[in-house]
């Protein structure tokens, strides 16, 4: 005789504690249960339904309640068919999300046709966001409100939400106990560590502008005061002043934080530094390359981590190295100290680039090709500019610049002296040095220094001085001498 397979369904009872506390459901279709009881489907087909199967059968109103239950800022509640639609949606409004999200809930529902998001505000009220393309209702206290796309009201106990026609109740506590069951209804995700990484780090930023107040910035100067270099101050704007000052125009761009500035001593390269530090209101920490050849390289790595550290702490920093040929040459076996500090440059360099951090370096040399092409291909100190000596119009700007505090005399031809100085390639230094040395060579003529030394010197004497054209023809004249002899030292700005 042949048998047919059971095909029925039916319905069986526990009594037993535990499965009592387990079992979501305390009805079926309609029909209430033993209150002694708790029933669950078996399917008799040959495989029992799953707990994800039954997790289905419990109310979306219920399922999101038990997350409420444990609520807290910082957390993110998903609902949705999809976790990736439902993600998406919910990073296209990010807007109304005003504190980081640390926590993520995702409740699937096959039913729901729509995505919708919950928050905990920062003053402890539950927040839902429409995370459609279209409006959805919420219904409180018998009034209806309007929610537009991307944006959220906070919602109390009772309320009831209408998502294209699916109503879903807000409800603070499930019918049953639902913690045993969540895993399987609700996909959770922790961001706790690496969000409160970034918290820090936002918050040391934050103080930083505060911290920054009591630091002494570069020795006054600003780009008016740096003669010549029109090209190199407009790049300088681009690369660090306008990323500073306009965070948001840049939120998408890849800012170099490492510059190389070359050419021949006296230039300016570290006068536009300074100045930079100054027109970008940035803390400077300036450091000549034999200083750290010296007093850095023979003890350790740990030193440069703490240099590093500092203009972290104190950001946003331009940390300027002078003679960085000193500590940046090309590497070779031979050389283990000066390799370890390469390499240990190279790494911290890496580092405020992946964080972030608004810390500049910038190195300058007079021997460009010294450098390591590590140190000098992009990515690192990605931006090499030239620093060259100053045309004509360049020495103009700088004479004015520095003779705009002195008294000169009318009959001076500054014309023909820059022609002479730009025919011998005087930098900006040289041109400082030599209007100094004028105003020193009339101060002998005036006899203004035989009046210090017999005490009957007066302000009267100073007021009535003029540097004249003998005087600036003695200093150009000791200048190319010195030039010429090739004992003269290059003179710096600072």
């Amino acid at each position: 005789m042949r048998i047919s397979p059971i095909t029925a369904n039916f319905q069986r009872y526990s009594t037993s504690k535990q499965k009592l506390r387990q079992m979501p459901a305390n009805t079926v279709n309609n029909e209430k249960l033993p209150q002694a009881a708790n029933y669950y489907p078996v399917n008799f087909k040959g495989v029992p339904m799953t707990v994800n199967e039954l997790a289905k059968q419990i109310p979306l109103e219920d399922r999101l309640a038990s997350i409420f239950q444990n609520f807290k800022l910082g957390d993110l509640i998903l609902v949705g068919k999809n976790l990736s639609e439902s993600a998406k949606m919910m990073y296209n409004t990010t807007g109304a999300v005003k504190n980081a999200i640390k926590r993520g809930f995702f409740i699937a529902d096959d039913k729901l046709d729509g995505n919708i998001g919950f928050i905990k505000n920062m003053l402890g009220d539950t927040e839902v966001i429409n995370l459609n393309d279209n409006e959805i209702s919420l219904i409180s206290e018998n009034k209806t409100y309007s929610m537009k796309p991307k944006e959220s009201f906070y919602v109390i106990n009772g309320d009831v939400l209408n998502i294209n026609g699916n109503l879903l109740k807000i409800k603070e506590k499930s019918k049953t106990d639902l913690s045993m069951f969540r895993k399987s209804f609700c996909r959770a995700f922790d961001f706790q560590k690496e969000v409160e990484k970034q918290i820090e780090k936002i918050n040391k930023k934050t103080l930083s502008a505060l911290i920054q107040k009591k630091h002494k910035t570069a020795t006054p100067v600003t780009f008016a005061q740096v003669g010549g270099m029109s090209k190199l101050k407009d790049a300088l704007k681009k690369d660090i002043i306008y990323p500073l000052r306009y965070p948001d125009a840049y939120e998408n761009v890849d800012l170099n934080r490492g510059f190389i500035l070359y050419g021949q001593p006296g230039t300016g390269k570290t006068h536009i530094v300074r100045a930079l530090a100054n027109e970008a209101e940035a803390n400077f920490i300036g450091l000549n390359g034999l200083d750290l050849e010296s007093k850095w390289v023979g003890e350790s790595e740990a030193n440069w981590r703490q240099l590093f550290e500092e203009a972290k702490a104190n950001q946003p920093t331009i940390i300027f190295l002078d003679e960085f040929d000193a500590v940046a040459r090309s590497r070779d076996s031979k050389d283990e100290y000066g390799n370890k500090v390469v390499n240990q440059i190279l790494t911290l360099m890496t580092d405020i680039d992946n964080e972030g951090d608004n810390v500049f370096v910038i190195g300058a040399t007079n021997n460009y090709k010294a450098l390591d092409s590590a140190i000098t291909r992009s990515g690192r100190f990605g931006k090499h500019y030239e620093v060259p000596a100053p045309d004509l119009d360049a020495l103009r700007e700088i004479f004015d610049i520095h003779a705009s505090k002195k008294s000169l005399d009318s009959n001076i031809d500054k014309e023909k002296m820059l022609k002479k100085l730009l025919q011998h390639k005087a930098t900006g230094a040289d041109v400082k040095h030599i209007i100094n040395e004028a105003h020193t060579n009339g101060f002998v003529r005036a006899g203004i220094f035989e009046k210090m030394d017999n005490k009957t010197y007066t302000p009267q004497d100073n007021k009535e001085f003029k540097i004249t054209q003998e005087d600036f023809d003695k200093a150009i004249a000791d200048f190319l001498k010195d030039k010429n002899s090739g004992t003269r030292k290059p003179i710096g700005y600072i």
